[in-house]
C-alpha cells in the first residue's frame, strides 16, 4: 500500500504536467499582460529586448516546447518579435 501512493503522485504529476503545453497552444492570438510588466526576450529566457507592462499585449504565435514561453510580436514600446513567459499572459 505505501507503494501506491507515490506512484498515484507521480502520475498526477506527470499528467498535470503534460496537459500545460497543450493548453497553452490553444491560446495563440492576441493576448494580454496581466503580470505589472514581463520581459521580451530574443530567446526563451535569455538576450533581454524590452519590456511589456500590465495591459499590454502580444500577438502569440507559437509556444515553447515546455509551454513555459509564448512567441509572437509584442506591441507597446517593444514593437518587435520576442519570447515571453506564458505564465505573465492573462488566461
Amino acid at each position: 500500500m505505501n507503494r501506491i501512493l507515490p506512484t498515484l503522485l507521480l502520475t498526477a504529476t506527470l499528467a498535470a504536467g503534460a496537459a500545460a503545453p497543450a493548453l497553452a497552444a490553444e491560446k495563440t492570438g492576441l493576448r494580454e499582460v496581466c503580470a505589472d510588466s514581463t520581459y521580451v526576450t530574443l530567446k526563451p529566457g535569455a538576450v533581454f529586448s524590452g519590456t511589456l507592462t500590465k495591459g499590454q499585449r502580444i500577438r502569440v504565435t507559437r509556444f515553447s516546447p515546455s509551454g513555459k514561453f509564448a512567441y509572437g510580436m509584442a506591441r507597446g514600446h517593444v514593437n518587435r518579435h520576442g519570447w515571453v513567459k506564458t505564465a505573465d499572459l492573462c488566461e
